[in-house]
This record gives structure tokens, C-alpha cells and sequence, in this order.
């Protein structure tokens, strides 16, 4: 999956895009593998034409897949042209999607194989979208979040209805993925009770790992809490025929559990050995399919929120008032919730999982979403991933992810304030995004060749700082560079570190000595 051209038209929520264009095609024969990485200042638009893209592709999964389709859809959240490439039976798929403006009969679908245009109906428009589009952010970064949000909200609603109206319906495979702080212990349990390959070798490395020791697992369904709800006439919290048979494969693979009957809950204990490994290996198959089973529990978390409150919060995000997530349930409260996540370290000591540092978390959260979505046609958007990275770690991110990307057919949008991330992409994936004035965004290539360049030049291309020294170092140096007695700017320079700089404040005292003689 490649995406090659989005344009938005118009968004009367982010007008500071209207009109934006930008190109993915590059020239290098490495674009396969090449993030395409947007730099700028804060409040130039990176994270919104970040959002603009999950945006288009949530109304376009809304729209036309073909389980649980959205026909309350009055119009597009924007107007937009879209042109991306996907990889079907081997082959090269292009997909050009135009929505003119916002009315729904305003779009026109485009879909080449081989240089011919196929035809096709709304119900096949599904099976060329991408397969997942995987957010990522660092902190609390709404803009990009709430399509994501939006998803889910939705798919947990679907699934309860699914469960109380006993419907025959199948489900569908989640399409939208958001990783955050939240989804992190998901993440390190589908990666290291598989373990599969030498990336996540290296991620245990590097995180001083050996192992996953031990880990626990609630789901409740009518407890205090639940037996508060009611749909269509039932109290508590039902489960799909998909999420009665996933509950019973993780009590095959616990190894003790207990069941307290009157409130229907489950309290499942994992120790981690080969004989647990293999029942969720005969269980599940892959990380990927236990994450998901973990995350469609997960959903059912949104369901212990009134439901006035939810509706609430879906106007105001469809009216933009309100970008936040949906109010966090109490661990007591939850459908499922874990606790009891033990490591071993590779110095023998047993720590909570929480005993990791935010950069750790942060790490093992990026690189093992990565590793686990390894579906072909998948879109990754990254915001800010490495915030919380140490500068050895951000030095080698590009290429670790390179690593673990290698030979997939996906893509990945990376936005970044770091010089180590520029300096490891080519000037052809650099997107510089520069703030005109309060209505528009300006995008422009890199002067020069980023790949390799030093930092100095990078912040000069992206950040137009002239000098890469912090400020209140910068203005003393300048305030010694016009001292006139050279026995200060003497005593001072050895308070100094080496820099540039350093040199010319030397000359000034040289030459002050000389006139003195």
C-alpha cells in the first residue's frame, strides 16, 4: 500500500489545509521502504493532515462496507482526491477516489489494474480500502485521535447489539487501530508470549528484557456496574457468540482461573512457560489475532459509560466542540482489565510492568505495533513517535523501523520535530510544513539533500534557527562577544562548551590584548 496524492479541497474544520496538495511518488528506488516524514513547527498542520487522511478513510469504511454500514451518512466530512496504490494477488492495484465537493453523489472512484479501469459497485469498494490504518500518538494529541475514537465507539455499539438482538450477523475485522499509552499492555502480551522472529529479540534487548513472567486477566459482565445497563430490555453486559469463544480459548490458556457466578466474572492467571506459549499458539495463531481478541473485549469498556453521555460526546465530535475521548472506566468497573504484568529482567529481577520508564513504555508500544501489524496493505500514522526517546534510540528509530518494515507492502507517515529522524530520510519523503499566516499552511521540499545532513542544517531547513545553541547560552556568548575587557570574556570562556561560537569569542580576546600591548 502506497499512498501517492492526497489533496484536500476543502475542510471547514481545518480550513488551514484548504486547497493542499502534496505528492508521495519520490524518485528513489528505496521509496518502498521510506517513511514520508513531516517536519515543522508546532501548530503548522502536520497532525491535522495526519488526521485529514484517517478521516477520509473512516467515511469511506463507513460508507461502503458492506456489515454494519453507516446510512445515516448525509455528507463527506470534507471534500478530497485520494490516490493510492494497494497489492491484490500480487498485483498493483491503483485506486483514484475524488469527492468533488461534500454531497455524497459528488464522488467518482477510479480503480486501474493493469492499465485498464475496472468497474465496480459500491459493495466491492470495500476490498480497496486499506486493510488497517494504524494512529499512533504520543501524548494526549486529540486532533488525530478522534477518528479512531469515533471507530470505536461505533464498533462497541455494534458488537452490544450484535449480543443483545442475537442477531446472526457476522462481525467484521476491525479496520482502524489507535495505539496509545492505554493500548501498551495489549501490546507487550501479544508480542512476548509469541515471540516470534529477531526484531523482538532486539526489543527485549534493548529493554534489558528476558521475559514475560506473569500477567492477569478480568472480564466481569454482570457486575455492580453492569447490572446498571440495560439494552433492549436486558440487564448487564452480553457477549457475541466471537467473544464467548475467544473468553473460553483464554481460559484454556490461563493457567488457574476463578469464577465468581454472581456477577459473572472471570479472573484468568497466566504464568508464562512453553506449555502456555504453545496453548495460545493452538489458540489464537498469532500476536496479531490475541491483540485483536484483547481489543474487541476492550471496547466493550465504552459500553460501562451512559449512554447519554456517549451519544453526547458523538454530536459534539461530529460538530468538533469536543475532541476527547470517552470518560475512563474505573479497572473495578471494566469489562476486561489487566493487572499483575510481571517481567523478568536479564539481571533476574521480577518488576511490574509499570515500573518502566515512559520512554520504554513508549518504545515497546511503537516497535511492537509495528511488528504485530504486519498485515500487507496497512497505513501507518505516526505522530510524534519517539517524543519520549533517548537520542541513542532516535538515532537508530528509521532504521530499526526500516528493519521491521522491510518487504511489507505498507506505508507510513511520520511526523517529527527530531533532527534524527531528518537526517535519516531522503530530502524526497521530507515534508517541510511552514505556517503563512493564521488560514494556510505552506509545504516545501528541503533547500537541500537531508539524508546524512548534519543537524545544524537540518534545523536551518526545517526550524530556521541560525544557530543551533540555546538561547540563554546564545546571549551570553553575544554579550561577551562586545565585552571590551578581555580578562572577563578570559574568566567566562572557561564556563563555556565547545562550540562554533567559541572561536570568535577567542579572536575578541586576542585582539583586545593586542590593542592593550
Amino acid at each position: 500500500m502506497k499512498i501517492k496524492r492526497f489533496k484536500i479541497l476543502k475542510s471547514e474544520q481545518r480550513p488551514l489545509l484548504n486547497n493542499l496538495e502534496l505528492c508521495f511518488e519520490g524518485c528513489s528506488e528505496n521509496r518502498d521502504s521510506n517513511p514520508n516524514c513531516f517536519i515543522g513547527v508546532n501548530g503548522s498542520g502536520k497532525s491535522q493532515y495526519l488526521e485529514s487522511i484517517a478521516e477520509v478513510f473512516l467515511y469511506l469504511d463507513k460508507r461502503y462496507r458492506k456489515i454494519d454500514r453507516d446510512t445515516s451518512i448525509k455528507k463527506a466530512p470534507l471534500s478530497f482526491e485520494i490516490e493510492y496504490d494497494i497489492v491484490k494477488s500480487d498485483k498493483i492495484i491503483n485506486i483514484e477516489i475524488l469527492q468533488t465537493k461534500e454531497g455524497l453523489s459528488d464522488i467518482e472512484i477510479l480503480v486501474t489494474e493493469d492499465g485498464n479501469l475496472i468497474d465496480i459497485s459500491n459493495d466491492e469498494l470495500e476490498y480497496y480500502l486499506p486493510e488497517k490504518i494504524v494512529g499512533y500518538t504520543s501524548g494526549e494529541n486529540e486532533t488525530i485521535s478522534m477518528p479512531f475514537y469515533s471507530y470505536f465507539d461505533t464498533y462497541a455499539i455494534h458488537t452490544a447489539e450484535r449480543a443483545f438482538d442475537d442477531k446472526n450477523e457476522n462481525d467484521y475485522e476491525p479496520r482502524f487501530y489507535f495505539m496509545d499509552y492505554s493500548t501498551n499492555l495489549g501490546i507487550i502480551i501479544g508480542n512476548l508470549v509469541f515471540e516470534n522472529g529477531e526484531h523482538i529479540k532486539r526489543i527485549k534487548s534493548e529493554l534489558k528484557i528476558e521475559s514475560l513472567k506473569s500477567f492477569q486477566i478480568t472480564i466481569q459482565t454482570y457486575h455492580t456496574e453492569a447490572r446498571k445497563k440495560f439494552y433492549k430490555g436486558k440487564r448487564g453486559i452480553s457477549l457475541t457468540k466471537e467473544l464467548e469463544s475467544w473468553r473460553k480459548k483464554l481460559i484454556k490458556c490461563s493457567t488457574c482461573y476463578k469464577y465468581d457466578e454472581s456477577n459473572e466474572c472471570y479472573t484468568l492467571d497466566f504464568y508464562l512457560n512453553d506449555s502456555t506459549k504453545k496453548a495460545f499458539v493452538d489458540h489464537f495463531g498469532s500476536s496479531k489475532n490475541l491483540y485483536t481478541a484483547l481489543y474487541k473485549f476492550e471496547l466493550l469498556n465504552n459500553l460501562m459509560v451512559d449512554k447519554q453521555t456517549r451519544e453526547g460526546i458523538a454530536r459534539k465530535r461530529k460538530q468538533r466542540k469536543l475532541t476527547a475521548r470517552m470518560p475512563t472506566v474505573p479497572d473495578k468497573d471494566k469489562v476486561l482489565h489487566y493487572s499483575e504484568l510481571k517481567l523478568k529482567l536479564e539481571n533476574g529481577q521480577i518488576i511490574d510492568y509499570l515500573n518502566l520508564s515512559d520512554g520504554e513504555h513508549q518504545y515497546f508500544n511503537i516497535f511492537g505495533t509495528l511488528l504485530m501489524m504486519d498485515q500487507s496493505n496497512t497505513l501507518f500514522l505516526l505522530d510524534e513517535p519517539e517524543t519520549h526517546f533517548n537520542p541513542y534510540w532516535r538515532r537508530y528509530f528509521i532504521s530499526t523501523m526500516k528493519e521491521i518494515l522491510n518487504g511489507r507492502n505498507q506505508d507510513v507517515f511520520v511526523t517529527s520535530h527530531s533532527p534524527f529522524i531528518v537526517s535519516d530520510t531522503p530530502s524526497e519523503s521530507v515534508y517541510i510544513f511552514k505556517r503563512i499566516d493564521k488560514n494556510r499552511v505552506e509545504v516545501v521540499p528541503p533547500r537541500q539533500e537531508t539524508f546524512g545532513a548534519t543537524f545544524n542544517n537540518i534545523l536551518k531547513m526545517a526550524f530556521e534557527l541560525d544557530e543551533t545553541i540555546s538561547d540563554n547560552s546564545l546571549k551570553k556568548i553575544n554579550e561577551l562577544l562586545e565585552e571590551n575587557d578581555p580578562e572577563i570574556i578570559k574568566n567566562e570562556i572557561n564556563k563555556l562548551g565547545d562550540s562554533p561560537l567559541l572561536m570568535s569569542l577567542y579572536r575578541r580576546m586576542n585582539t583586545l590584548l593586542k590593542k592593550q600591548e
